[in-house]
Protein backbone atom coordinates (compact mmCIF):
# COMPACT_ATOMS: atom_id res chain seq x y z
CA UNK A 1 0.00 0.00 0.00
CA UNK A 2 1.41 3.69 -1.03
CA UNK A 3 -0.31 5.74 1.85
CA UNK A 4 1.98 5.69 5.05
CA UNK A 5 0.96 7.43 8.59
CA UNK A 6 4.49 9.19 9.37
CA UNK A 7 4.21 10.62 12.80
CA UNK A 8 6.50 13.45 14.15
CA UNK A 9 6.68 13.07 17.94
CA UNK A 10 8.35 16.58 17.74
CA UNK A 11 5.40 18.19 17.06
CA UNK A 12 3.09 19.54 20.30
CA UNK A 13 0.07 18.49 18.16
CA UNK A 14 -1.28 15.21 19.85
CA UNK A 15 -0.65 12.43 18.29
CA UNK A 16 -4.01 10.80 17.62
CA UNK A 17 -4.78 14.33 15.93
CA UNK A 18 -1.76 14.07 13.97
CA UNK A 19 -2.76 10.71 12.55
CA UNK A 20 -6.40 11.98 11.81
CA UNK A 21 -4.89 14.93 10.32
CA UNK A 22 -2.29 12.90 7.94
CA UNK A 23 -5.49 10.69 7.13
CA UNK A 24 -7.35 14.06 5.67
CA UNK A 25 -4.75 14.84 3.61
CA UNK A 26 -4.07 11.72 2.36
CA UNK A 27 -7.73 11.94 1.10
CA UNK A 28 -7.39 15.53 -0.10
CA UNK A 29 -4.04 15.30 -2.16
CA UNK A 30 -5.33 11.79 -4.09
CA UNK A 31 -2.62 9.54 -2.27
CA UNK A 32 -5.61 7.83 -0.82
CA UNK A 33 -8.89 6.65 -3.01
CA UNK A 34 -12.11 6.92 -1.92
CA UNK A 35 -12.96 3.07 -1.28
CA UNK A 36 -9.04 1.76 -0.29
CA UNK A 37 -8.09 1.21 2.65
CA UNK A 38 -5.96 2.55 5.54
CA UNK A 39 -3.02 1.43 6.92
CA UNK A 40 -4.04 -1.26 9.55
CA UNK A 41 -4.53 -0.35 13.22
CA UNK A 42 -1.37 -2.65 14.01
CA UNK A 43 0.68 -1.52 11.45
CA UNK A 44 0.46 2.48 12.22
CA UNK A 45 1.31 1.49 16.09
CA UNK A 46 4.04 -0.61 15.16
CA UNK A 47 5.62 2.02 12.64
CA UNK A 48 5.35 4.77 14.77
CA UNK A 49 5.79 3.41 18.05
CA UNK A 50 2.24 4.26 19.44
CA UNK A 51 -0.04 2.55 21.14
CA UNK A 52 -2.97 0.82 19.49
CA UNK A 53 -5.51 2.99 21.47
CA UNK A 54 -4.13 5.80 20.21
CA UNK A 55 -4.69 4.70 16.56
CA UNK A 56 -8.05 3.44 17.10
CA UNK A 57 -8.85 6.87 18.71
CA UNK A 58 -7.76 8.91 15.70
CA UNK A 59 -9.66 5.79 13.38
CA UNK A 60 -12.81 6.38 15.83
CA UNK A 61 -13.27 10.20 15.15
CA UNK A 62 -12.99 9.66 11.34
CA UNK A 63 -15.51 6.96 11.50
CA UNK A 64 -17.55 9.23 13.51
CA UNK A 65 -17.57 12.09 10.74
CA UNK A 66 -18.41 9.58 8.26
CA UNK A 67 -14.29 10.04 6.71
CA UNK A 68 -13.87 6.17 7.13
CA UNK A 69 -16.29 3.34 7.78
CA UNK A 70 -15.02 -0.48 9.51
CA UNK A 71 -15.63 -3.35 7.65
CA UNK A 72 -15.51 -6.44 10.10
CA UNK A 73 -12.36 -8.46 9.42
CA UNK A 74 -10.91 -6.46 7.25
CA UNK A 75 -9.91 -2.72 8.39
CA UNK A 76 -11.04 0.78 7.87
CA UNK A 77 -12.05 1.87 4.34
CA UNK A 78 -12.07 5.39 2.68
CA UNK A 79 -15.66 6.28 2.36
CA UNK A 80 -16.06 10.06 1.18
CA UNK A 81 -13.91 13.19 -0.01
CA UNK A 82 -15.97 15.37 1.45
CA UNK A 83 -13.76 16.06 4.50
CA UNK A 84 -14.51 19.10 5.91
CA UNK A 85 -17.69 17.73 7.95
CA UNK A 86 -16.45 18.39 11.28
CA UNK A 87 -20.29 17.47 12.94
CA UNK A 88 -21.94 14.22 12.12
CA UNK A 89 -25.16 14.07 14.33
CA UNK A 90 -27.58 11.35 15.02
CA UNK A 91 -31.03 13.14 15.78
CA UNK A 92 -33.60 11.30 17.02
CA UNK A 93 -37.33 11.85 17.19
CA UNK A 94 -40.37 10.27 18.06
CA UNK A 95 -42.09 11.02 15.28
CA UNK A 96 -42.48 14.37 12.75
CA UNK A 97 -44.83 16.82 12.79
CA UNK A 98 -44.36 20.83 11.63
CA UNK A 99 -43.66 22.10 14.93
CA UNK A 100 -40.39 19.28 14.96
CA UNK A 101 -39.92 20.61 11.39
CA UNK A 102 -39.28 24.17 13.00
CA UNK A 103 -36.93 22.10 15.11
CA UNK A 104 -34.94 20.91 12.71
CA UNK A 105 -34.29 23.89 10.16
CA UNK A 106 -33.21 26.06 13.24
CA UNK A 107 -30.68 23.17 14.55
CA UNK A 108 -29.50 22.22 11.08
CA UNK A 109 -29.22 25.78 9.50
CA UNK A 110 -27.22 27.10 12.82
CA UNK A 111 -24.75 23.96 12.32
CA UNK A 112 -23.60 25.14 9.24
CA UNK A 113 -22.43 23.73 6.15
CA UNK A 114 -19.70 21.46 8.21
CA UNK A 115 -22.47 19.24 9.78
CA UNK A 116 -24.47 16.20 8.56
CA UNK A 117 -27.73 15.73 10.71
CA UNK A 118 -29.07 11.93 10.18
CA UNK A 119 -32.87 11.78 11.13
CA UNK A 120 -34.42 9.09 12.51
CA UNK A 121 -37.56 8.02 14.39
CA UNK A 122 -38.47 5.67 16.97
CA UNK A 123 -42.15 6.58 16.93
CA UNK A 124 -42.56 5.32 20.88
CA UNK A 125 -41.23 2.14 20.10
CA UNK A 126 -38.81 0.89 22.90
CA UNK A 127 -37.28 -2.25 20.37
CA UNK A 128 -37.10 0.56 17.60
CA UNK A 129 -35.15 2.86 20.07
CA UNK A 130 -32.71 0.48 21.50
CA UNK A 131 -31.80 -0.99 18.01
CA UNK A 132 -31.72 2.19 16.21
CA UNK A 133 -29.08 3.65 18.70
CA UNK A 134 -27.07 0.25 19.08
CA UNK A 135 -26.46 0.82 15.56
CA UNK A 136 -25.80 4.39 15.32
CA UNK A 137 -23.48 4.13 18.42
CA UNK A 138 -19.26 4.91 16.83
CA UNK A 139 -21.00 6.48 13.46
CA UNK A 140 -21.68 9.89 15.14
CA UNK A 141 -19.68 12.91 16.67
CA UNK A 142 -23.03 13.78 18.48
CA UNK A 143 -26.48 12.27 19.41
CA UNK A 144 -29.46 14.87 19.90
CA UNK A 145 -32.16 12.29 21.51
CA UNK A 146 -35.77 12.96 22.12
CA UNK A 147 -37.28 10.15 24.54
CA UNK A 148 -40.13 9.41 26.07
CA UNK A 149 -41.78 7.82 29.29
CA UNK A 150 -40.26 4.14 29.30
CA UNK A 151 -37.63 3.78 31.88
CA UNK A 152 -35.79 1.29 30.39
CA UNK A 153 -34.47 4.36 28.19
CA UNK A 154 -32.24 5.01 31.23
CA UNK A 155 -30.07 1.86 30.32
CA UNK A 156 -30.47 2.35 26.38
CA UNK A 157 -28.72 5.59 26.76
CA UNK A 158 -25.50 4.10 28.83
CA UNK A 159 -24.00 3.05 25.25
CA UNK A 160 -23.58 6.74 24.05
CA UNK A 161 -20.73 8.77 25.86
CA UNK A 162 -22.26 11.58 27.98
CA UNK A 163 -20.18 14.45 25.92
CA UNK A 164 -21.98 13.68 23.09
CA UNK A 165 -25.23 13.21 24.57
CA UNK A 166 -27.81 16.38 24.28
CA UNK A 167 -31.50 15.52 24.99
CA UNK A 168 -34.33 17.49 23.53
CA UNK A 169 -38.13 18.50 24.30
CA UNK A 170 -38.06 16.38 27.44
CA UNK A 171 -36.42 15.20 30.00
CA UNK A 172 -38.19 11.88 31.68
CA UNK A 173 -37.96 12.05 35.32
CA UNK A 174 -36.31 8.30 35.75
CA UNK A 175 -33.36 9.79 33.77
CA UNK A 176 -30.27 10.93 35.85
CA UNK A 177 -29.51 15.01 36.15
CA UNK A 178 -26.29 15.62 34.51
CA UNK A 179 -27.09 15.17 30.78
CA UNK A 180 -26.81 18.09 28.54
CA UNK A 181 -30.55 19.19 27.98
CA UNK A 182 -32.85 22.01 26.03
CA UNK A 183 -35.79 20.52 27.21
CA UNK A 184 -39.67 21.55 28.39
CA UNK A 185 -40.98 21.14 31.92
CA UNK A 186 -44.45 20.91 30.69
CA UNK A 187 -46.74 21.42 33.91
CA UNK A 188 -44.91 24.51 34.71
CA UNK A 189 -44.85 25.78 30.98
CA UNK A 190 -48.81 25.36 30.96
CA UNK A 191 -49.58 26.77 34.38
CA UNK A 192 -47.39 29.59 33.79
CA UNK A 193 -48.79 30.80 29.77
CA UNK A 194 -52.54 29.94 31.10
CA UNK A 195 -51.82 32.75 34.23
CA UNK A 196 -50.80 35.40 31.59
CA UNK A 197 -54.05 34.82 29.79
CA UNK A 198 -55.37 36.74 32.57
CA UNK A 199 -58.87 38.06 32.79
CA UNK A 200 -59.82 36.70 29.06
CA UNK A 201 -60.63 33.32 30.75
CA UNK A 202 -63.48 34.73 32.75
CA UNK A 203 -65.23 35.29 29.12
CA UNK A 204 -65.84 31.46 29.03
CA UNK A 205 -67.82 29.21 31.09
CA UNK A 206 -66.17 26.23 30.60
CA UNK A 207 -62.01 25.38 29.92
CA UNK A 208 -61.80 22.17 28.24
CA UNK A 209 -58.15 20.20 27.81
CA UNK A 210 -58.86 18.24 24.52
CA UNK A 211 -56.05 15.86 25.62
CA UNK A 212 -55.71 12.96 22.72
CA UNK A 213 -53.35 12.68 19.99
CA UNK A 214 -53.05 10.23 17.35
CA UNK A 215 -49.52 11.55 16.57
CA UNK A 216 -47.71 11.78 19.32
CA UNK A 217 -47.77 10.79 23.00
CA UNK A 218 -48.87 13.79 25.24
CA UNK A 219 -47.03 14.24 28.10
CA UNK A 220 -48.97 13.78 31.74
CA UNK A 221 -47.63 16.62 33.17
CA UNK A 222 -49.22 19.12 30.64
CA UNK A 223 -52.31 17.56 32.10
CA UNK A 224 -51.01 18.31 35.89
CA UNK A 225 -50.17 21.81 34.73
CA UNK A 226 -53.85 22.51 33.21
CA UNK A 227 -55.50 20.97 36.83
CA UNK A 228 -53.23 23.10 38.95
CA UNK A 229 -54.15 26.41 36.89
CA UNK A 230 -57.76 25.45 36.68
CA UNK A 231 -57.90 24.65 40.66
CA UNK A 232 -56.12 27.59 42.06
CA UNK A 233 -57.91 29.79 40.10
CA UNK A 234 -61.61 28.52 40.40
CA UNK A 235 -61.89 27.93 36.75
CA UNK A 236 -64.42 25.72 35.42
CA UNK A 237 -62.95 22.68 33.51
CA UNK A 238 -63.01 19.62 32.12
CA UNK A 239 -60.97 16.92 29.92
CA UNK A 240 -61.90 15.54 27.12
CA UNK A 241 -60.64 12.83 24.50
CA UNK A 242 -60.99 14.26 20.98
CA UNK A 243 -63.71 16.25 19.27
CA UNK A 244 -65.88 14.71 16.88
CA UNK A 245 -68.15 16.27 14.01
CA UNK A 246 -71.07 15.96 16.51
CA UNK A 247 -69.49 17.49 19.41
CA UNK A 248 -71.55 19.21 21.71
CA UNK A 249 -70.44 22.79 21.16
CA UNK A 250 -71.83 25.92 22.63
CA UNK A 251 -71.73 29.56 23.32
CA UNK A 252 -69.75 29.87 26.34
CA UNK A 253 -67.14 26.82 25.78
CA UNK A 254 -63.27 27.44 25.43
CA UNK A 255 -60.83 24.57 24.71
CA UNK A 256 -57.16 23.88 25.11
CA UNK A 257 -56.22 21.98 22.02
CA UNK A 258 -53.14 19.28 21.22
CA UNK A 259 -53.75 18.08 18.69
CA UNK A 260 -53.97 19.41 15.02
CA UNK A 261 -57.06 17.16 13.47
CA UNK A 262 -58.90 18.12 16.88
CA UNK A 263 -58.35 21.70 16.19
CA UNK A 264 -59.42 21.26 12.27
CA UNK A 265 -62.54 19.62 13.52
CA UNK A 266 -63.43 22.75 16.11
CA UNK A 267 -62.71 25.47 13.68
CA UNK A 268 -65.07 23.63 11.14
CA UNK A 269 -67.91 22.78 13.68
CA UNK A 270 -67.47 26.98 14.72
CA UNK A 271 -68.28 27.75 11.28
CA UNK A 272 -70.88 25.52 10.42
CA UNK A 273 -73.14 26.58 13.62
CA UNK A 274 -71.76 30.53 13.31
CA UNK A 275 -69.90 30.74 16.46
CA UNK A 276 -67.50 33.61 16.01
CA UNK A 277 -64.20 32.35 17.53
CA UNK A 278 -62.72 34.51 19.79
CA UNK A 279 -66.01 36.28 21.01
CA UNK A 280 -69.01 32.91 21.24
CA UNK A 281 -66.15 30.74 21.81
CA UNK A 282 -62.54 30.21 22.95
CA UNK A 283 -59.61 28.27 21.33
CA UNK A 284 -56.05 27.84 22.48
CA UNK A 285 -54.01 25.39 20.52
CA UNK A 286 -50.77 23.56 22.00
CA UNK A 287 -47.38 24.27 20.52
CA UNK A 288 -47.23 26.75 17.58
CA UNK A 289 -46.79 26.58 13.52
CA UNK A 290 -47.06 28.50 10.36
CA UNK A 291 -50.52 27.44 9.69
CA UNK A 292 -51.46 28.46 13.03
CA UNK A 293 -50.66 32.54 11.85
CA UNK A 294 -53.65 32.57 9.60
CA UNK A 295 -56.02 29.79 10.05
CA UNK A 296 -59.32 31.61 11.17
CA UNK A 297 -57.95 34.83 11.17
CA UNK A 298 -55.09 33.41 13.66
CA UNK A 299 -55.17 30.52 16.28
CA UNK A 300 -53.60 31.55 19.48
CA UNK A 301 -51.20 29.21 21.39
CA UNK A 302 -49.29 28.19 24.39
CA UNK A 303 -45.51 27.19 23.02
CA UNK A 304 -41.97 27.01 23.44
CA UNK A 305 -39.99 28.09 20.94
CA UNK A 306 -38.75 25.44 18.66
CA UNK A 307 -36.77 27.71 16.55
CA UNK A 308 -34.95 28.57 19.68
CA UNK A 309 -34.60 24.81 21.11
CA UNK A 310 -32.69 24.21 17.77
CA UNK A 311 -30.27 26.65 17.46
CA UNK A 312 -29.78 26.46 21.46
CA UNK A 313 -28.45 22.83 20.97
CA UNK A 314 -26.42 23.59 17.61
CA UNK A 315 -24.62 26.16 19.73
CA UNK A 316 -23.83 23.81 22.51
CA UNK A 317 -22.50 21.42 19.96
CA UNK A 318 -20.51 23.65 18.08
CA UNK A 319 -19.08 25.05 20.98
CA UNK A 320 -18.75 22.09 23.19
CA UNK A 321 -20.93 23.42 25.45
CA UNK A 322 -22.88 21.01 28.47
CA UNK A 323 -25.87 22.78 29.98
CA UNK A 324 -29.18 21.52 31.00
CA UNK A 325 -31.52 24.23 29.44
CA UNK A 326 -35.18 24.59 30.36
CA UNK A 327 -36.66 26.35 26.87
CA UNK A 328 -38.50 29.61 26.78
CA UNK A 329 -42.91 29.16 26.66
CA UNK A 330 -45.79 31.65 25.92
CA UNK A 331 -48.80 32.19 25.69
CA UNK A 332 -49.19 33.93 21.99
CA UNK A 333 -52.66 35.82 21.83
CA UNK A 334 -54.03 36.04 17.78
CA UNK A 335 -57.39 36.53 18.87
CA UNK A 336 -58.95 33.08 19.02
CA UNK A 337 -59.31 33.49 22.55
Amino acid sequence: MGFRIEIDKTLKTPIYQQITDLVISGIESDTILVGEMLPSINQVAKENGVARETVIKSFSALQERGIVQPVQGKGFFVLTKSVDIRNRVFLFFDTFSAYKQTFYKGFRDSLGSNSIVDLYFHHFNPKIFKKLLDEAVGNYTHFVILPFDYPEIANYLKVVPEERLYLTDRYPHFLKTGYSAVYQKFDDDVFHALTSVGTLINKYNCLTLVFCDTITVVPAELKDGFERFCRQNDVNYQISCGIDSNANICKGDSFLIIDDDDLVRLVEIANERKLIIGQDIGIISYNDTPLKKVVSKGISVISTDFKKMGETIAGMILNNERACIQNSCSFINRGSF
